[in-house]
């Protein structure tokens, strides 16, 4: 009877799930602010950068962008726990795409003077609100749900985490020896 049992996939913290959008964010910031020179400029580029590294290299690289591949993350479909067509992916991103760069943009514009502009992050502070108030076992954000898909853990990664937490306790072991 034993072989009948579904395995589970791993769940995967909304923390690390931040932490990997932040990485891919910052990636696609830098190119963004290197070729743009103006905010509608920026937005472009920011969507078009996102939409590459986000939608078509997940959809090539078994769901997993850059900073998924940097923490062991990955994106399924989650109707039939595979990786989702580059539809589906686009649906994703674009959301995250457009709330990310205003996101961005309103950080990157913040001074004294023009608090306001903080107002940008909203869009994206409500997508993973959604998550936060989720009470089923995978946490979707909205983008997540509109285009039926799962973030899991996932053995194939570079465990940045892993890795920075261990050279952490190294150095804290180290400063306890002098």
């Amino acid at each position: 009877m034993s072989h009948h049992i579904i395995p589970q996939l791993p769940k995967t913290p909304l923390s690390r799930r931040a932490l990997a959008f932040s990485i891919d964010a910052g990636v696609v910031w830098f190119l963004s602010a290197i070729i743009s020179n103006n905010w509608f400029t920026f937005i472009l580029f920011f969507v078009v950068f996102w939409m590459a590294i986000r939608a078509v290299m997940a959809y090539k690289n078994q769901g997993q962008s850059i900073g998924h591949f940097a923490l062991d993350m990955k994106v399924l479909d989650s109707r039939y726990q595979t990786t989702p067509d580059i539809l589906e992916l686009s649906k994703r991103e674009g959301i995250l795409a457009l709330a990310g760069s205003f996101a961005i943009l309103g950080i990157s514009n913040f001074t004294s003077g023009n608090a306001a502009v903080l107002l940008l992050i909203i869009p994206l502070l409500l997508d993973f609100t959604v998550a936060l108030v989720d009470i089923e076992r995978y946490q979707q954000t909205f983008h997540d749900r509109i285009s039926h898909t799962i973030v899991v853990g996932t053995i194939r990664g570079y465990s940045l985490d892993i890795k920075l937490r261990w050279l952490l306790d190294e150095a804290k072991r180290y400063m306890r020896q002098l």
